[in-house]
């Protein structure tokens, strides 16, 4: 239940945009496991659980509720909606919209303070001209994807212990725990640096928690500490959030129902954002805190519905038994096409024996015997090119979204000086990202797949982001902020819509072992290195030139040649994926 979904969405940034077409994927392949080891052992059980295994299926597939393809969409949707597996679905599905609008609360309010002069890495407020700290957030941002597969490990821990439901209920309150305690903690920093007066004498005053430096120290380590936590903690969330969701709809069910559930995730995360502003000005940023661990809690309320009218009525998915994960997933695709067949890639290596019109299980793929799992991912990427080339295109362009991500921020914090404004302003413009992502997702992917090839996505994107870093960087010394939120705006977009629908559509043109081993290796280890490798690189950087003029010049020099060098890897794909199509 964990193996497959927890890597399949473990993205740093999970605003609640990018899920439509990523879930398709989470259907076929739910629980399986990409053991070598643990498919063995599955084999030997696979003639007693076969039967559990009928029946646990059959729940979902041939209910009361169910019916003919041919019944009206609306009246099939109707239909589950007022069933028991409709009602579950539907309380996951609040339960994850919540979540995502407590989130962006959450993150305005951590980046404001991570960011700021009083307990944050800003400047010192009696020293304006020192040099702020802010080479602390690359370095934070560097720690998430360790943290990430430490809390992977954890959660599996917990799940083995309780089930899904024990674990996602004690994760998500967890997490609502730690924003309620860091939030009561900074309100305590906060006040007694307001206590201190002397703002002659700031740094060297003396206050109930001792003097001002340990404060702001105490502060910054409680700040960057829960900034890599959320980070890590809202990936592995929303993940299972949509694990239960696939795993209670059947895959005809799923491809009417996941663009409206991911839509009402893209609302809530749009809603929350938007209204920051008017939050801050009534709460503050430590009450926007409160109020994100208020809206995980009402999370983890609706999700124990979920869990429990699934149980109550036999169809939890703690229930699916061990032979469905050695079940060949069916190679059918949620994504938008037309019925000439644009917009989809043509089956790429479909003559591979292990291809979806021959299943087999991880046991019978040659490169799953090896346990190494670079030995693997070197021999399945010798076999199939298209998946090399989109290792390294998934690390070039996630270590330009990184830098292009820190000269935001660092360019907002320029701007507006203002803590409260800040995270005001930062929370309208991910409402935007939010609502425009949902715009693609809904209209502008299905329309563009009708008359295009998918694969013309990978081209579209690093052209669109290169005439964005060459506008910031002719510009850099006349435009504060425009610039830099364009080119966030633009690569965030992006990332939540296009990007998924050109991997979903490529993945499903392969065989089982590209779209098992090779998403796990792509999306685990060339997405988290990519974005890893830069965070470290940022921080010296911002080290060693500190806040001096040149540091903007060689940030926007380096997002030039890391666009260039995503467009040369992006052509390289494409012309794969175009010649293995025409095979």
């Amino acid at each position: 239940f964990i193996s497959t979904t927890t890597i399949g969405f473990m993205e740093e940034d999970s605003s609640g945009g990018g899920a439509i077409v990523k879930n398709a994927d989470m259907m076929r392949h739910r629980t399986a496991s990409g053991s070598s080891a643990a498919a063995a052992a599955q084999d030997q059980e696979l003639s007693a659980d076969e039967t559990n295994n009928n029946d646990t299926h059959s729940k979902r597939s041939s209910s009361p509720h169910s019916m003919d393809m041919t019944t009206p969409t609306t009246t099939r949707n109707m239909s589950l909606l007022f069933s028991p597996r409709g009602k579950s679905v539907a309380s996951m599905s609040f339960a994850l919209a919540i979540h995502l609008g407590g989130y962006e609360c959450s993150r305005a309010a951590v980046m404001a303070l991570f960011t700021s002069d009083g307990l944050g890495f800003g400047k010192s407020k009696k020293d304006k001209s020192q040099e702020s700290e802010l080479s602390a957030l690359p370095m934070a941002v560097g720690c998430v994807s360790p943290f990430a597969v430490a809390l992977v490990w954890f959660y599996g821990k917990t799940l083995s212990h309780g089930g899904p439901s024990y674990a996602l209920r004690t994760h998500t309150l967890i997490v609502a725990a730690s924003q309620i305690v860091v939030g009561w903690i900074l309100r305590m920093f906060e006040q007694c640096l307001d206590a201190v007066e002397d703002d002659e004498d700031y740094d060297n005053g003396v206050c109930s928690l001792r003097s001002v430096d340990n404060v702001k120290t105490m502060s910054q380590v409680l700040l960057f500490t829960l900034f890599v936590f959320q980070s890590a903690y809202v990936q592995l969330l929303y993940a299972q959030h949509w694990a239960f969701i696939s795993s209670v709809l059947t895959a005809e069910e799923g491809s009417r129902l996941f663009a409206p559930i991911a839509g009402l995730g893209s609302i809530g995360s749009t809603l929350a954002a938007g209204s920051v502003s008017i939050l801050v000005e009534r709460s503050g940023l430590i009450g926007l805190m409160y109020m994100a661990g208020i809206s995980y809690i009402f999370s983890a309320i609706l999700a124990n519905m979920a869990f429990s009218t699934a149980k109550s009525n036999g169809f939890e998915p703690s229930s699916i038994s061990k032979s469905e994960k050695n079940e060949e997933p069916q190679p059918q695709s949620t994504s938008s096409t037309s019925s000439d067949g644009k917009g989809a890639y043509a089956p790429i290596n479909s003559g591979s024996k292990d291809s979806p019109s021959s299943p087999s299980t991880n046991a019978t793929i040659p490169c799953l015997k090896k346990n190494n799992i670079f030995q693997q991912a070197y021999s399945l990427f010798n076999r199939v090119p298209v998946l090399g080339a989109l290792f390294v295109e998934v690390i070039i362009s996630q270590c330009l979204s990184s830098l292009v991500n820190y000269i935001y921020l660092y360019k907002l914090k320029v701007a507006i000086t203002d803590d409260s404004l800040r995270a005001g302003w930062s929370g309208k413009f991910y409402a935007w990202i939010n609502g425009v992502s949902g715009i693609f997702q809904f209209f502008i992917i299905p329309l563009l797949l009708k008359h295009c090839e998918a694969h013309r996505i990978w081209l579209f994107m690093p052209s669109l982001m290169m005439i964005c870093t060459l506008y910031q960087f002719g510009t850099y010394k006349t435009s504060e902020l425009f610039g830099a939120s364009a080119s966030f705006f633009c690569i965030k977009t992006m990332e939540y819509s296009l990007r998924g629908a050109a991997n979903e559509m490529l993945y499903v043109s392969l065989d089982y072992e590209s779209r098992y081993l090779g998403k796990k290796v792509i999306t685990l280890i060339a997405g988290k290195f990519g974005k890893s490798v830069m965070a470290v690189a940022l921080a010296v950087s911002v080290v060693y030139y500190g806040d001096n003029d040149n540091l903007m010049w060689y940030l926007l020099a380096t997002a030039t040649i890391f666009t260039c060098l995503w467009m040369f890897s992006s052509v390289r794909l494409h012309s794969l994926i175009d010649a293995s199509s025409k095979r």
